[in-house]
């Protein structure tokens, strides 16, 4: 199963830092990749992605919240995956650690696929922690 890290340091406590996370249906605002997250269900919520003018669409549960340190969903459909949220305190805040892992029940499809979707999932991941780490940055919680 191929997996994709991402990690940051983020101005803030793990506390914050976990609300932030929590609050999945904003995450659109922080990238314009993501078109919109709705709840459609205890823990489960409904993602739509425009990626180079695709749409993607899946839904995901919650399966692990251990406020503030972990974080853990996976997916009900689309591309079977999983992904966990790690924050650990640290002097400048919040180390973030992501990882998401896929299959897609092909070796082939997996090591094709891997080389585009590792750098695009990435991409999107930096992008939307460069964004929280900005609004944090400016005093938003």
């Amino acid at each position: 199963m191929p997996s994709i890290e991402t990690r940051a340091v983020l101005p803030a406590d793990p506390s914050t830092v976990f609300a932030l996370l929590r609050d999945v249906e904003s995450f659109p605002r922080y990238t314009r990749t993501v078109e919109s997250v709705t709840a459609i269900g205890p823990e489960r919520y409904h993602w739509r992605t425009r990626v180079a003018g695709v749409v993607y669409e899946w839904d995901v549960e919650i399966i692990q919240s251990e406020p503030p340190g972990r974080l853990t969903w996976r997916s009900l459909s689309g591309i079977a995956n999983t992904g966990r949220y790690r924050l650990t305190e640290v002097p400048a805040g919040t180390d973030l650690r992501l990882v998401i892992e896929y299959t897609l029940n092909s070796r082939i499809l997996d090591n094709t696929v891997g080389r585009l979707a590792g750098p695009m999932v990435r991409r999107i991941s930096g992008e939307i922690l460069e964004q929280v780490r900005s609004h944090l940055a400016s005093g938003g919680t």
